[in-house]
């Protein structure tokens, strides 16, 4: 019974990263945008930087649970068979935040993404105007 429960709670967190993910990237590329006619702003050098940070530190994070789950199987406190069911609920998870995103792009978790960059644009003047 236990193990039915981590998986549900495995599914449910990468449906959370997927979707936070998504909407990282959603702002980032929307963010600077003007709109029709405005002048479109661009990413300074800090910028850059903080926004390949964002875009990486999801799947670097969800790396770092696998080895850490692929360690707990080489040290056989779980089993091949656990593993196994852990990724495949890790990929049931991803591909449903997909589909969320792609039936209803205007979700809460994608809005706590987009929350996050923005504000991590706006404080730290990620963006600037162009000199012509």
């Amino acid at each position: 019974m236990k193990k039915k429960y981590f998986n549900i709670v495995i599914i449910l967190l990468f449906i959370f990263l997927a979707s936070t993910e998504i909407g990282i990237f959603i702002e980032m590329m929307w963010h600077g945008w003007g709109g029709f006619g405005n002048i479109s702003k661009e990413y300074t050098a800090i910028g850059v930087i903080g926004c390949k940070f964002l875009i990486t530190f999801i799947p670097v994070s969800v790396i770092i649970i696998f080895i850490n789950r692929i360690m707990k199987c080489k040290k056989k406190i779980i089993t091949k068979k656990d593993l196994f069911h852990n990724c495949i609920c890790a990929l049931f998870g991803i591909s449903i935040a997909i589909g969320i995103f792609l039936s209803a792009p205007n979700t809460p978790v994608l809005g706590v993404g987009k929350m996050i960059t923005a504000i991590l644009i706006d404080t730290f003047n990620w963006m600037h105007y162009p000199i012509p």
